[in-house]
């Protein structure tokens, strides 16, 4: 009878290590996200392939102050950087609530309702962040620039570790070859 206790309590130990090892951490974004830094240009470094950026590379996201709303303008090159076919999305951006600018809605023409769009990371310089949203299907790496070290851009990622992230699904963006 102690052995079979024994041998129930391991099995309820183990269980239960497994169980909590699988526990997600909520989505949260960074507070000190704010829309100053936030405006300008981004590259797209990684991210979670989507229907609207398969096949592009030297993608670019714009971000311009319209009051309220930001304007947003994704570009990319399907097919190749130099001799690909320019491509180009233009939509809003707003945080429903103004005084959390890290959790921002993006809308563009071609989708029936606004997208969460959280920032998940944000570098105190203003230089990278990382977004997604809070049901874990999109990830994107932007930097400032469009090349970023491997360590870098390794560190970036494991921000969306504790949030249970698929990184497997992450895939570098081809940045090479690219015209402004």
């Amino acid at each position: 009878m102690i052995r079979l206790t024994t041998i129930i309590c391991t099995v309820v130990i183990i269980l239960s290590s497994c169980t909590s090892a699988n526990n997600c951490a909520p989505v949260t974004t960074d507070p000190t996200a704010n829309k100053a830094q936030f405006l300008g240009d981004w590259y797209e470094i990684g991210s979670i392939p989507q229907f609207f950026n398969i096949g592009c590379n030297c993608t670019k996201a714009t971000y311009t102050d319209n009051g309220s709303n930001i304007l947003v303008t994704n570009s990319c090159r399907l097919g190749g950087s130099t001799i690909g076919v320019p491509n180009v999305i233009n939509g809003t951006a707003f945080a429903p609530n103004p005084s959390d600018f890290s959790k921002l809605k993006v809308q563009f023409p071609v989708s029936p309702a606004a997208a969460d769009y959280w920032i998940l990371y944000f570098n105190p310089n203003g230089q990278n962040m990382l977004i997604g949203d809070p049901n874990k299907n999109t990830l994107f790496v932007l930097s400032r620039t469009r090349t970023m070290s491997n360590a870098t851009y390794n560190s970036i990622l494991s921000k969306a570790v504790p949030f249970c992230y698929n990184l497997n699904k992450v895939k570098k963006t081809d940045q090479t070859s690219c015209n402004n």
